[in-house]
């Protein structure tokens, strides 16, 4: 087999392969007969038709066809392997002659992806956002198991304060007429935690039980529904009980309680807690490093992405926005054109060239550093995704495994943990000062 490459404009190469007669003449006769065999003709056995009648019937352009299809990926692959090429998507046969006694000779195109010219990778200094647990985070998080396993207590004889759990019935109206889905009774509402819209909650504090009131509020000018958008309205409440939360005392008590009788005492818990938030601001920061590595070499990589490469992930960035949107209940067309076509288009094209360097510095930076995804290494992955199905393990195993664009992304996956870990190895970091 012969194979003349001639590369076009916007990354897509052009390949003339020629395909030896003799090699083409057996895949013609393996056609035939594998198209003979799903073929009913009366008077004739199934799979034993002659070869001429087979011709006749499904015509010889057709088994041509068939042939072709045999043929050409063993021989692309071929190609590709010994041309060491990257490809940006599945090739195309654009025409093709095969004449009997003749050899067959194919012209193939398919996009490349662009070439990737690395800056300098290793033994560099790189800033980074450095994370460091505040001084009281043992106690901020005995405070939040507290906060978990604390209980409401009715109380009467006062007024309601901000950090109160309150029941009420509400009815509100807008614009002269009630509003759909704004009344009910016997509401519960943490007024420390409230999603009601800005004003309601302030609204309940200082009343009595029994008491009867109006809050007035203003819905915000980006609510979701068009009539409400920055309207005035007003909630007729009627405050039924008041509940305030009592904290569980600071104990060997707590700490069983919080761990399920895992822990004994409190000083268990604590030396846990410790240890979660150590091992938490070490996986912050080799993340914080992380990026700091890749969005240096990221942005020190020359690459000419073709547009046709940007296109394509910008439909992929969409879809998975609009499915996104779908599982919250949300229109997705409808939030873009609130946004803005254009705005959001220039968000996801950035968006899409940032996924696409990333994508690419990491595969040249793993091809120039022989970094190898072992079978054990994917398996492992694969074991990991798994678990988080608890009881449906085996079958989120089993369908990983049919499905093989899971498996490529589970490599790809694995490729770039190991290229993160070679960049924290092999670079100094500086660490500057960022948020808690």
């Amino acid at each position: 087999m012969s194979t003349k490459i001639e590369k076009l404009e916007g990354n897509i190469a052009k390949f003339d392969i020629t395909i030896p007669q003799d090699k083409a003449q057996e895949a013609y006769a393996k056609a035939l007969k594998k198209i003979s065999k799903n073929l009913n003709i009366a008077g004739f056995r199934k799979g034993k038709v002659p070869d001429k009648v087979v011709e006749a019937r499904v015509g010889v352009d057709a088994i041509k066809h068939q042939a072709i299809e045999d043929l050409f990926p063993e021989a692309f692959s071929n190609v590709v392997t010994e041309n060491k090429l990257e490809l940006a998507q599945q090739p195309y046969i654009e025409t093709y002659n095969f004449e009997p006694g003749s050899d067959v000779t194919l012209t193939v195109k398919v996009e490349l992806k662009p070439e990737v010219t690395l800056g300098e990778y290793k033994n560099v200094e790189v800033e980074f956002v450095e994370y460091k647990n505040e001084e009281n985070a043992i106690e901020k998080e005995i405070e939040n198991i507290k906060q978990r396993l604390s209980t409401l207590k009715n109380v009467e004889g006062r007024k309601t304060t901000a950090t109160d759990n309150v029941v009420f019935d509400f009815e509100g109206s807008a614009n002269g007429k009630l509003i759909e889905g704004g009344s009910a009774k016997g509401y519960m509402l943490d007024l420390a935690n409230s999603n009601f819209i800005p004003g309601f909650a302030e609204g309940l504090i200082g009343h009595e039980i029994g008491e009867e009131f109006t809050i007035d509020v203003k819905f915000p000018e980006n609510y979701h529904s068009e009539e409400l958008k920055g309207a005035d309205a007003q909630f007729k409440i009627k405050l039924l009980e008041i509940k305030e939360r009592v904290l569980p005392e600071e104990n060997d008590e707590l700490a069983q309680k919080a761990t399920n009788g895992r822990m004994k005492t409190l000083e268990e818990l604590k030396a846990d807690i410790q240890k979660f938030l150590e091992e938490n601001e070490k996986m912050t920061n080799d993340r914080n490093k992380e990026k700091a590595i890749l969005d240096k070499v990221i942005d020190e990589a020359k690459i000419d992405i073709q547009a046709t490469m940007i296109e394509r992930e910008k439909d992929a960035i969409k879809e998975e926005s609009r499915q996104r949107a779908m599982s919250q209940g949300l229109d997705f067309d409808k939030m873009i054109q609130e946004e803005g076509l254009d705005k959001v288009d220039k968000q996801i094209e950035e968006e899409a060239i940032k996924r696409i360097k990333n994508s690419l510095v990491i595969e040249k930076i793993a091809m120039v550093e022989s970094v190898k995804v072992e079978q054990a290494d994917i398996f492992n992955q694969i074991q990991l995704i798994a678990n988080q199905y608890g009881e449906r393990r085996n079958e989120a195993m089993q369908e990983i495994f049919k499905n093989p664009s899971s498996i490529a992304l589970i490599s790809q996956q694995v490729a770039s943990e190991k290229v993160a870990k070679m960049l924290i190895e092999n670079n100094n970091f500086k660490a500057k000062k960022g948020d808690k």
